[in-house]
């Protein structure tokens, strides 16, 4: 094959782990439309009743007919599932019911709207979640969308439109589907049907006509559809070149960037650089810039809004901390490889001043910059609202404290003056400007800077009362006053923003190490966990709980004592959700965001270790960077669990393997010990006849026989687990092994008969003839023992490319539910066996057959009675010449 084309094994790998978990998960196939009407319902219920004649089992979970009776027709036929009532507000509102579905567990579900808001109360706040749910149950789901209603479209859609979209869907889903199907109608006949009352009814039809459904809106949103269906096509496309290795001359390594920060425009911008990132098929990074002015509450909300909306939509968060901006996105655009940096058009063009797009050209150097406008920006012009904030009364303080301070300084120094000079009163000015940017922030630094050289020019320099320098040396004082009081201040207040930064990180990374010490390094685990909890209280100054799974894998009925709250019941179901899905729920998400706490799981590699409650204060708001902290919280608890499941998991390998040692070498030792005494016991009771012996004879016969049976059964065990046993491979017949096994049997079956089939010319084959013989006989014995007497054993041997297949069933009750495979262990008998036996037979047998590179199982019968299946893979046969 040629090196050029040869199939990538990086890319082969990716899709065979794409594919495994596909396997896993259900598939979801989305019936994508430019808007309603266009038919999406219809051709879902249609695909749905073609896979329900093909024998899947298919349920409509939730269908919105809206009074079309062509749509309620095809769900005759078709199983639906009742909705739940939830009352709201005192009305009783019907919603689809998750639960439901997930008892039930159909192959199929139908799921209509897939924008849905559900009712408050439900247990996910968008429906498009419960699909989610289903999909990771191994549920398949058709549902349908509109392609407004795809969060990356949203802006275009309302510029479009003038139609605000509130229910949304992550692109993410999108790119999780297993099938996109475009269901396409012109714009022509969908008028048509409006006019026909066949998308809306009455009123709601005439509203519809004159408000969205303009002929104009429609060719837009038909474009949109088919450009979006068309862009998941060419990824699908380049992912099967990119395994093919199909060579082309088009290759990208674009990394897109745009920045962010508390604006009502940073949505739009995110937006627009998800759909470059789409079309690109590149990674993007979303950028925030964190500098030294506090935030206020609704520009934290803002800010929190944006970077959620970014990590939904798939794109890595970077937070830095600068106070020059531009020159930390570029900084950010450099160290990540970036191609090209997305920025917000400036509203208004600087006079004095370059905006932030100005600057990033300029110093952008290799890396492209694109100008966006803002929708956003758009929207407020056509309101004409201004967006106005008022200062947080720490500012207001600040520059109060700054002037009072200048104030103060004019006061003390005019009377200091005629003893010091005016250069004095700089230098004094000078020292309060340092000390000042030590405690305020940059505004009022600047300001006071300011307002000194007014001062000191007004009041000290002469001539006074006036701002006029009549000294040329004077001039160059204040200019060099002006300067250094700028640059003092500027370089103290930066420098202070930057201490206050890196204290804070320290902090944060202070409460991480503590809490990975406390957990990781304390002796008693429990005591390590309790430290950790205590941390991140102080840290977070919430209340925590935390729920550590059990060692089968359930969660336990309380939360660990260390908890310093108690989830209620309502709150379980919130915590068993969280660590079902592995996903965070609760308050301050869209996932039961009534509930009293936010849940994070314990989420490592290999699994989930159980859940962690932080509750905040109702004031309290959970921004994304403490959001960041608890997750990494998280994760650090969760591997120190991970980690002592594991020392716990080898140091129980290490007692069963030193226990499995003793018990070989106590079995080989006791077996030896016993087959002595029998020997001579069975040639004492052969030498004596039925007169010396009297009427005990036959059972200490019979005793004899079934001790001698144990302990060759245990002699055989431990041939088996000593790894000696090695087949002699000899031609034999079938019939022979059968006849020896029978006779091996001996009086337990003499009760049954035994039907043999097989062909009269089968071929003699290369197998052990004793090993077979041994697994054939001890389930044969088996058979007898478990079978009622009187019922018979059917034997039959069939060969099929060079594979013996022998199967032996019996008559009797069967095999319990669940044991087919442990009949199998060492020592396992089923519940209600008779007295006596080891539970070694079958252990033995599958050992025996595994010998000789074959397997063995056990089944019950369609018609009854148990079936165990012998196939010897790789056999050799010869047939006898006939004489």
């Amino acid at each position: 094959m040629n090196e050029e084309h040869r199939p990538d094994p990086d890319a082969l790998l990716a899709e065979m782990q794409r594919d495994e978990a596909r396997v896993k998960q259900g598939r979801l196939f989305i019936f994508l439309g430019m808007c309603p009407g266009v038919g999406k319902t219809y051709a879902m219920l249609q695909a749905a009743r073609q896979r329900l004649k093909e024998g899947t089992d298919v349920l409509a979970g939730v269908i919105e007919t809206h009074g079309r009776h062509e749509t309620a027709v095809l769900l005759e036929g078709l199983r639906v599932l009742p909705r739940r009532k939830l009352e709201h507000r005192g009305f009783m509102l019907e919603e689809f019911d998750i639960d439901a579905v997930l008892q039930q567990r159909p192959e199929l579900v139908l799921v209509d709207e897939l924008a849905h808001t559900n009712v408050p109360g439900s247990r996910h706040a968008k429906r498009y979640q419960d699909v989610l749910e289903l999909i990771d149950a191994g549920i398949d789901v058709y549902t349908t969308l509109n392609v407004q209603h795809i969060e990356s479209q949203v802006d275009i859609v309302r510029q479009i439109s003038g139609v605000v979209i509130s229910e949304t869907v992550p692109d993410s889903i999108l790119d999780i589907a297993h099938e996109i199907q475009l269901i396409d109608l012109s714009v022509e006949k969908l008028l048509e049907r409006m006019a026909d009352g066949k998308v809306y009814l009455g009123e709601r039809a005439e509203h519809a006509v004159s408000n969205f459904f303009k002929e104009g809106n429609l060719t837009a949103l038909r474009e949109l559809a088919l450009r979006f269906t068309a862009e998941h096509v060419d990824r699908d496309l380049e992912d099967i070149r990119r395994v093919k290795r199909v060579s082309s001359p088009w290759k990208t390594n674009a990394r897109l960037m745009v920045g962010v920060g508390p604006s009502p425009y940073a949505e739009s911008l995110i937006r627009w650089t998800r759909r470059a990132a789409t079309r690109l098929n590149c990674p993007w990074l979303v950028v925030w810039v964190e500098g030294s002015r506090v935030l206020t509450p609704v520009e934290q909300d803002r800010l929190t809004r944006s970077l959620g909306l970014a990590r939904k939509l798939g794109g890595e968060i970077v937070s830095v901390t600068g106070e020059n901006i531009s020159e930390a996105l570029l900084q950010v655009a450099r160290e990540r490889n970036v191609s090209q940096i997305v920025v917000g058009k400036p509203e208004k063009a600087g006079r004095w001043s370059k905006s932030l797009a100005d600057t990033l050209i300029i110093g952008s150097g290799d890396i492209d910059v694109c100008v966006v406008r803002p929708l956003a920006a758009a929207d407020k012009a056509r309101n004409r609202v201004p967006l106005q904030e008022p200062l947080p009364d720490s500012i207001i303080g600040e520059y109060s404290w700054a002037m009072v301070a200048i104030f103060a300084i004019a006061s003390v120094c005019w009377g200091l003056v005629a003893l010091t000079g005016y250069m004095f009163v700089a230098l004094v000015f000078l020292l309060a400007i340092v000390l000042a940017a030590l405690r305020f922030s940059r505004g009022p630094v600047l300001a006071m800077a300011t307002l000194s050289a007014v001062c000191w020019n007004y009041f000290f320099i002469p001539p006074i009362f006036t701002f006029h320098i009549s000294k040329p040396e004077d001039w160059i004082m204040f200019g060099m006053f002006f300067i250094v009081a700028l640059s003092m201040g500027s370089l103290t207040s930066r420098l202070r923003m930057r201490e206050v930064a890196e204290r804070r990180r320290l902090r944060q990374t202070d409460a991480l190490l503590r809490v990975t010490q406390s957990a990781a390094l304390a002796a008693e685990p429990e005591k390590g966990l309790a430290e950790a909890l205590r941390t991140i209280n102080e840290l977070l100054n919430a209340n925590t709980a935390l729920i550590v799974r059990e060692q089968d894998r359930s969660l336990p009925k309380a939360a660990h004592r260390a908890s310093t709250f108690h989830p209620s019941p309502k709150e379980w179901g919130v915590v068993a959700w969280s660590y079902e899905n592995k996903q965070c729920a609760g308050r301050y998400t869209d996932t039961l965001p009534e509930s009293a706490a936010t849940w994070f799981p314990l989420q490592t590699a290999t699994a989930t270790m159980g859940v962690l409650g932080v509750q905040f204060e109702d004031s309290a708001r959970l921004d994304f960077v403490t959001r960041q902290m608890i997750e990494a919280f998280a994760l650090q608890i969760a591997l120190v669990l991970e980690k002592e499941h594991f020392m716990q998991a080898v140091s129980h390998a290490e007692m069963l393997s030193q226990s499995e040692k003793l018990h070989r070498t106590l079995l080989d030792s006791v077996s030896h010990e016993l087959k002595t005494p029998i020997a001579v016991i069975t040639a004492a009771l052969e030498g004596m006849d039925g007169k010396q012996a009297g009427p005990y004879l036959a059972e200490i016969t019979t005793a004899t026989q079934r001790l001698q049976r144990v302990v060759d059964g245990l002699l055989q065990m431990t041939r088996l687990e000593s790894d000696v046993l090695k087949p002699s491979l000899d031609w034999c017949d079938v019939r022979d092994v059968i006849s020896a096994a029978k006779h091996a049997v001996g009086a337990p079956l003499e009760a049954h008969e035994v039907v043999l089939h097989l062909a009269d010319d089968f071929p003699l084959l290369k197998l052990d003839h004793a090993l077979l013989t041994q697994a054939v006989a001890n389930i044969l014995h088996n058979a007898a023992i478990y079978t009622p007497a009187g019922s018979a054993i059917e034997i039959s041997a069939t060969l099929r490319d060079g594979k013996l297949r022998l199967v032996i069933r019996d008559h009797g009750p069967g095999l319990p539910e669940g044991a087919e495979r442990r009949v199998f262990e060492k020592f396992y008998r089923v519940k209600g066996s008779p007295a006596g036996g080891t539970g070694l037979g079958l252990a033995i047998a599958r050992g025996f057959v595994q010998a000789q590179g074959g397997d063995i199982i056990a089944r019950n019968h369609p018609e009854g009675g148990a079936e165990f299946v012998i196939e010897l893979h790789r056999t050799a046969t010869f047939k006898p010449p006939t004489p």
